[in-house]
């Protein structure tokens, strides 16, 4: 008898699935191709288990028949990125590039250890969302996928999300090249860009006044050359090369050592002894890293200062709190 309660529970968790996937309304992605359908489907569990039998119909049209614990299953996108709809919000606007996110945030090992959570840094966290950092599903792709109110879980590449999301060089070991981060969010409020800058216009201004002071007091120490760009990016020629200027596209390769203006250290290529490589125009770095190395040559040792609007804004981002100013030191190795 339990055979026969298992065999029509999964032939009733199938119809209730595929109905569900083909009857709800599909939503358009914003800034993407495909269209995604946050409605979630309901479950038919056998009592006697806690597996259950899926058909999922992917956004990209493919049909995939799973059976598994529920917490296990996850649909793709075109893409390749995993993600499970939990709570679907009331809103009906998806986040566009620019735009300002809020949301709850944690994400972890496949094994459930929690590596980050937005709740112990900052219960109203928040960031820009950027252009997708890598293929094959990255984290700004799901958030794009998110309006406000939903709650979502995604399944994304583990190295692919430290090395392209969060510019981490050290990786750590542990990781295999095809180990995934579990994320877990709910997106509270979407702000649009300009209003956000427009709402917070006077803070700004506090912060790159204050800023500028800070900058002009710890330039007074520096006995080198000086130079000012446009953009507020202070340049100081420790050492004159006579090599290749990197334009776009080229792949350059420098050593650092980064800091705060406050004089603490929190990344160096020194100490691993290991220079750092990058694509000139590929958004692989800060804009103000980017814009000091355009302007030197193989050979050159400069004191970069940059301003938190040329690097991090009002974002933390690992160590490197909101607002912050950083000091690089930068020798350029090699430009190809």
């Amino acid at each position: 008898m339990k055979n026969i309660t298992t065999y029509i529970s999964l032939i009733l968790t199938v119809i209730t699935i595929f109905t569900a996937c083909n009857n709800n309304k599909k939503k358009e992605k914003s800034g993407t191709n495909d269209t995604i359908d946050n409605n979630i489907p309901s479950y038919n569990k056998d009592s006697a288990s806690d597996t259950v039998a899926v058909l999922l119909i992917n956004p990209n049209g493919e049909s995939e028949y799973i059976v598994g614990k529920i917490d296990n299953i996850y649909r793709k996108t075109s893409s390749g990125l995993e993600f499970k709809f939990i709570k679907s919000g009331k809103g009906n606007i998806y986040p566009k590039i620019g735009d300002i996110l809020y949301f709850d945030m944690t994400y972890s090992t496949p094994n459930d250890s929690v590596i980050f959570n937005t709740n112990i840094i900052d219960p109203n966290f928040k960031m820009r969302l950027s252009t997708p950092s890598h293929s094959g599903g990255c984290f700004e792709e799901a958030l794009m996928m998110m309006k406000e109110g939903d709650s979502a879980a995604f399944k994304i590449n583990a190295k692919n999300f430290l090395i392209y999301t969060q510019d981490k060089v050290n990786i750590p070991s542990y990781l295999s090249d095809n180990d995934k981060f579990i994320f877990r969010i709910k997106l509270k409020e979407i702000v649009d860009g300009s209003d956000y800058i427009k709402q917070n216009a006077d803070l700004y201004q506090y912060y790159i006044s204050q800023e500028n002071s800070l900058i002009e007091r710890y330039s007074l120490e520096i006995e080198y050359p000086r130079k000012i760009t446009e953009s507020g990016l202070n340049i100081f020629t420790i050492k004159k090369g006579t090599g290749k200027t990197p334009i776009k596209g080229d792949m350059v390769s420098i050593d650092y050592t980064a800091g705060f203006i406050d004089g603490s250290v929190f990344d160096s290529t020194l100490e691993r002894n290991q220079p750092f490589r990058f694509k000139m125009g590929n958004n692989e770095v800060i804009d103000g890293l980017e814009e000091a190395i355009s302007l030197m040559n193989i050979g050159d040792h400069c004191l970069i200062i940059i301003p938190f609007r040329l690097a991090y804004g009002e974002e933390k981002n690992g160590v490197v709190a909101p607002f912050s100013t950083l000091v690089f030191e930068i020798e350029v190795l090699n430009v190809e």
